[in-house]
């Protein structure tokens, strides 16, 4: 009886140190786990803001906000304009990180083939409204990515209005390369009709999203479709025009601050008075009901759009108030 007591004492005893041993092993795993789930959260994050940066452009749907200063001028994108000079240093790295990036044949590759996949409805549309073969859609896709990565290699910052005139020309240039390949591959009338829907592919992006916010019973038909995107790309166009003009009235050299400012505040008009040239000329496309919804998805985009632009306003302010923290 004893012999049995001490037996299973001895048993109770080894069973007591495993389950410590393996409590401790337990939390040494849970720790292991933490730290490893808070590298992924960061891994994701910086994946994250870099496919924004990357993806942005394709997905502009209204105006497109104006673009940094390292960001040429160009019909395919439109109307550029210098960026507040507290976040160059940050675009700087980044430009810099993705040269270094870029120069690897397998991140090279990759990176191709995220586009492909990023422009998948751009190709679907190249070959269901322009009639492109899928093998012609693919060269077109191809050569536009190539066309972008050959821009970014001379993102650089420039000092003065000479050097951006220098740069937009050499822009004007590779446009020019671009538009000559592709009239070789697919002849002028096809290439025409690509060039008018790249124009367009904002406004027609801005109705793609347009179409899913609708009900139902508000749906848009398919002859609604396209004279809306017309008339939506014809006061974009017009915007856009006006925004380049006043742009060039201004002086660029040195911070900017007040420039910057100004820019943001005539945008901002600007994009008011192009609802308004929105609303106008859908009201002979859309139904009364279909005409709401499209006013109610401009005020949200407007009000993003100031939203943004005081956000930007109180940042510059704390950068001026607090020079240490700001990036440059």
């Amino acid at each position: 009886m004893r012999r049995a007591t001490v037996v299973l004492g001895l048993l109770v005893c080894g069973l007591l140190a495993a389950c410590v041993w393996l409590w401790r092993e337990l939390d040494e795993e849970r720790a292991l786990s933490s730290t490893l789930r808070a590298r992924l959260d960061t891994v994701q994050k910086l994946a994250t803001a870099r496919t924004a940066v990357e993806t942005a452009p394709a997905l502009a749907a209204t105006l497109p906000a104006a673009a940094p200063a390292t960001s040429p001028a160009s019909p395919a994108t439109g109307v550029t304009a210098p960026a507040p000079q507290h976040v160059t240093g940050t675009q700087e790295e980044w430009n810099a990180y993705r040269r270094r990036m870029m120069n690897d044949p397998r991140y090279r590759e990759a990176q191709r083939e995220q586009n492909r996949l990023s422009l998948a409805l751009r190709r679907a549309n190249l070959i269901r409204l322009l009639g492109l073969t899928p093998e012609q859609a693919d060269a077109v896709i191809d050569l536009q990515i190539d066309h972008e990565w050959q821009r970014e290699e001379f993102m650089t910052d420039v000092a003065n209005e000479e050097q951006r005139q220098q740069r937009q020309q050499r822009a004007e240039a590779q446009d020019a390369e671009l538009r000559t390949k592709l009239q070789t591959m697919l002849g002028q009338e096809k290439t025409a009709r690509l060039e008018r829907y790249m124009e367009t592919r904002q406004s027609r992006m801005q109705v793609d999203n347009f179409r899913g916010q609708l009900s139902a019973t508000n749906m848009l038909r398919d002859d609604q479709v396209e004279p809306l995107i017309e008339a939506l790309h014809a006061e974009r166009s017009k915007m856009r025009q006006e925004l380049q003009d006043y742009r060039d009235t201004l002086n660029w050299d040195g911070q900017a601050t007040e420039t910057w400012r100004s820019y943001g505040e005539r945008q901002t008009e600007l994009m008011k008075t192009m609802h308004a040239g929105m609303h106008s000329a859908a009201m002979s496309i859309l139904s009364a009901s279909q005409l709401q919804e499209l006013d109610a998805t401009l005020e949200r985009e407007l009000q993003r759009h100031m939203a943004q632009q005081r956000m930007q306003q109180i940042q510059s302010k704390i950068d001026r108030a607090n020079p240490a923290a700001s990036p440059n």
